[in-house]
């Protein structure tokens, strides 16, 4: 796989989102490229329960987004099928730099009428650049699964589900709620245990792995 190399603002927001970490958990990271980003999260797991880290980013969401700004999506934007699909949209091509490249694809979702219908709403990320860096599924549910989708559902009030694959690194985001319900991982409560090097619910960890930026 052909390394990634990021634009200038793409540093800008790996740099920024690392100082964010470091902020709110009392730590100056080391380097601010993305091996900094790992290493500063990675610390965010150091002696915190499964809760806490997952308390430690949503403090990072907030001081990234406004309050003002959540405030304005859940007051305009309700969850609509145009709000849905915009919100996919604009994952496809914002989040490049932090988990890889994505696509769209059609779901089933329940309206707020209740009835079923499809819409294109639903994300693949074709292989987490996260995931496949860090190759720890407790970092994966506790400083993005849960966290991303308590602050969408809760700050945005839209309903989003997500998730991992640990075989081949790859993930499903599915904005607004799905017709069917979605089984969650299937991996035992790894993540309230102590750090397991190598992750053992984490497979293909070498061939998977992806490039250090150089």
């Amino acid at each position: 796989m052909t390394p990634f190399k990021p634009n200038w603002l793409e540093r800008w927001c790996i740099a920024h989102l690392t100082r964010t970490i470091g902020k709110v958990i009392g730590v100056v990271p080391q380097r601010l490229d993305y091996a900094g980003f790992i290493a500063i999260s990675q610390q965010v797991k150091q002696g915190r329960s499964p809760l806490v880290q997952q308390q430690v980013i949503a403090q990072v969401f907030a001081q990234i987004v406004p309050a003002w700004v959540s405030k304005a999506v859940r007051t305009f934007f309700p969850p609509t099928r145009w709000v849905c699909e915009a919100n996919a949209w604009f994952a496809t091509r914002l989040t490049h730099w932090l988990v890889g490249k994505s696509d769209r694809y059609w779901v089933q979702v329940r309206a707020p009428n209740e009835q079923p219908q499809w819409q294109q709403s639903g994300v693949r990320i074709q292989q987490c650049r996260y995931l496949a860096e860090t190759q720890c599924a407790a970092l994966c549910m506790n400083l993005c699964k849960h966290p991303t989708e308590q602050f969408f559902r809760e700050q945005f009030g839209i309903p989003l589900t997500m998730t991992p694959n640990f075989a081949d690194f790859s993930c499903e985001m599915v904005f607004g709620t799905p017709a069917h319900p979605i089984p969650p991982p299937s991996i035992p409560n790894c993540f309230e245990q102590p750090h397991l090097d190598p992750c053992p619910h984490v497979f293909n960890s070498t061939a998977g792995a992806i490039p250090k930026e150089g």
